[in-house]
């Protein structure tokens, strides 16, 4: 129970924030953009990498070299 008040306690301090200090919100999110850009990009790019087998295809790669490499110290 206490955790349910203290929780609508925080909701109404933050809405009574954002709209007293808006421009400060505003700022905050001009400046979080380009992170969460760089991030989302990132993800969405192994994501692909994922979903092309690339990554596969690296992983056969190194196992066909670390074969070539034993049979030369055999």
């Amino acid at each position: 129970m206490l955790n349910i008040v203290f929780g609508l306690i925080a909701i109404c301090l933050g809405i009574w924030g954002l709209f007293n200090y808006w421009w400060y919100v505003l700022d905050v999110f001009i400046a979080i953009l380009p992170i969460v850009l760089i991030i989302g990009g990132v993800v969405a790019l192994l994501a692909g990498i994922k979903n092309t087998g690339l990554r596969t295809k690296i992983r056969e790669g190194k196992a066909q070299n670390a074969e070539s490499v034993s049979d030369i110290y055999r």
